[in-house]
């Protein structure tokens, strides 16, 4: 039996409609999992819906029962790589240090440990990101984040924490974007995390 990874439960814009069925839950995930394969192997440019549905064993009217185009289906690849990250950071976070640098130094490892996972898969999906609409997943990503380091951001007086939150999520992302663009050393790599826990730890102390 397939091990299901990309199970949608609600509604998504990129969807045209949510599996309900074991067997076509496991068709979607075999398509958005393919799809990944995909990107990783070949140019953008020459995957088709075809070449999708052909690495997932399905026909091509099952795959337009749920996607209308490559587009969608790629939408639904970053949806699950980012339910997946935040799976893991949120397990991560709940063990978490008490001292406010060795907890800032610690979320900067779980990001940076996360990132190198499927990191090829991130290269060919950051190649590809301006082709894409998948900016309401983004949003998504983004709030839960904010609310993940909400939990962690001191009171400052003054200072809007909700904002901060935003502020530190972004920064930290474009961190990572930065790092897996530039496939930095172990070394450069971590001089970027001493510059960002700087950052960070100034920007939050009062």
């Amino acid at each position: 039996m397939q091990s299901l990874s990309f199970i949608p439960t609600s509604p998504k814009k990129y969807m045209l409609k949510i599996p309900v069925q074991r067997r076509s839950r496991e068709t979607v995930s075999s398509i958005v999992e393919s799809c990944a394969r995909l990107l990783v192997q070949e140019p953008y440019h020459s995957i088709t819906t075809d070449k999708i549905a052909e690495m997932a064993g399905v026909s091509i009217g099952s795959l337009y029962q749920f996607f209308a185009n490559r587009e969608a289906i790629v939408a639904a690849v970053v949806d699950d790589l980012l339910d997946r990250d935040v799976a893991f950071m949120k397990e991560g976070f709940k063990n978490l240090p008490t001292d406010f640098d060795q907890r800032i130094r610690a979320i900067l490892d779980l990001g940076f440990s996360r990132f190198h996972i499927e990191r090829e898969l991130r290269t060919a999906l950051q190649n590809v990101q301006g082709l894409l609409d998948y900016w309401e997943t983004r949003r998504v990503f983004f709030e839960y984040y904010k609310q993940l380091i909400m939990e962690h951001v001191p009171d400052v007086p003054g200072r809007d924490r909700n904002m901060m939150a935003l502020i530190i999520v972004s920064s930290f992302h474009n961190a990572l974007q930065l790092s897996l663009l530039n496939n930095p050393t172990p070394e450069g790599e971590q001089k970027l995390k001493s510059e960002i826990h700087l950052l960070l730890t100034r920007y939050m102390r009062p």
